[in-house]
């Protein structure tokens, strides 16, 4: 009904309109005419009025401004491999996602609480891992990017494992090496730099010998990033050319959500990256949450732009709270602006 009542209304606009051009032409006339007199203005426009608005849809945030290389790095999207492709040199060595608690006895304890999934390898032989990212690696030569993974190893495994960036025809484009993994969840970094350029690149960890190995977090940053704030610098370059008064965030639907066991808390998207918990959206996806509140009110001081955040006012796409339960919901959105106000040098704009 809604739907229908806004097509009407845009249909009626469009209506009056062409029968106010119509009237304004006379016989005779050419056409209706507009004068502006520009030593008179009118009414001031206040510039707050010119702005961005920024919403994770089609992968915006993930592979789009946020420029994490690797797609599903902490393997929280699924119960089965995605994004990944495994393969066994001679076919004995497998691979699975391991959830903390469920799979294995006695339980095999998770990176964190918030994080409990990772991929855990059973080595008999030479294996490798490969990742495209998002619809291949825009890696560009003499450029250093981060590699980065959590590891534990079990079963006797002590091999290191080779990083490799590779173009999409298989040429090397740099290389490292990681080692010392024992029982417990460490994180190890190599930084590579790139020999070539290739949009189209991929990722490939590789390994041998036997034993179990789990991997977690597997991270591939670029080592230059917009006034290294951890964002892509040339979409971050063409916000800032359009000069914004303020930055609305995080969007409209994302923030709704479906339903509430799938909208955004701002909660849930501060604080250490490997501890933030990925959404599954409306679009298909999950959302990794890498660009989360902190992120966005960081950007909105580099843009020198209002950070104007979206608050959930009790409706998702299918239910809607009830009055008199609306304190938790007031309680969250006053929550984010002590945030923005206590912990951040943004002062926080007026939404």
């Amino acid at each position: 009904m809604i739907k229908k009542l806004n097509q009407l209304v845009s249909v009626g606009i469009v209506l009056l309109g062409l029968t106010t051009i119509m009237q304004a032409q006379q016989p005779g006339d050419s056409g209706a005419k507009i004068t502006v007199d520009v030593n008179k203005p009118g009414h001031k426009i206040s510039p707050m009025l010119f702005g961005i608005f920024f919403e994770d849809i089609n992968l915006s945030a993930d592979s789009g401004i946020y420029p994490e290389l690797v797609r599903n790095r902490s393997f929280e999207d699924s119960d089965t491999i995605q994004n990944w492709k495994f393969v066994s040199a001679e076919g004995k060595s497998t691979a699975s996602i391991s959830t903390a608690d469920v799979q294995f006895r006695p339980p095999v304890p998770p990176l964190n609480p918030f994080n409990r999934k990772s991929i855990c390898v059973n080595v008999n032989g030479v294996f490798r891992l490969e990742n495209n990212g998002y619809w291949g690696m825009n890696i560009i030569r003499g450029s250093i990017y981060s590699f980065k993974l959590a590891a534990r190893a079990a079963q006797g495994y002590n091999s290191p494992l080779k990083i490799r960036l590779l173009s999409n025809e298989g040429k090397e484009l740099a290389s490292g090496e990681l080692k010392g993994f024992d029982n417990s969840w460490k994180y190890f970094t190599v930084n590579l730099k790139s020999t070539g350029t290739d949009p189209k690149a991929h990722l490939e960890i590789s390994g041998e010998g036997s034993g179990t190995i789990y991997i977690d977090m597997v991270s591939l940053m670029p080592d230059q990033t917009w006034k290294n704030h951890g964002l892509r610098v040339d979409l971050s370059e063409s916000l800032d050319a359009l000069h914004p008064k303020f930055l609305r965030f995080p969007g409209g639907c994302c923030v709704e959500g479906d339903d509430f066991a799938h909208m955004n808390h701002w909660k849930n998207t501060i604080g250490n990256i490997d501890s933030r918990t990925p959404l599954w959206n409306l679009w298909g996806y999950n959302a990794t949450h890498d660009l989360g509140y902190h992120e966005y009110l960081q950007l909105a001081e580099d843009l020198g732009a209002e950070p104007l955040y979206c608050i959930n006012a009790g409706i998702s796409h299918k239910e809607i709270v009830p009055m008199d339960q609306m304190g938790q919901w007031v309680q969250d959105a006053l929550d984010a602006i002590e945030y923005a106000l206590t912990d951040r040098r943004i002062l926080f704009g007026a939404v």
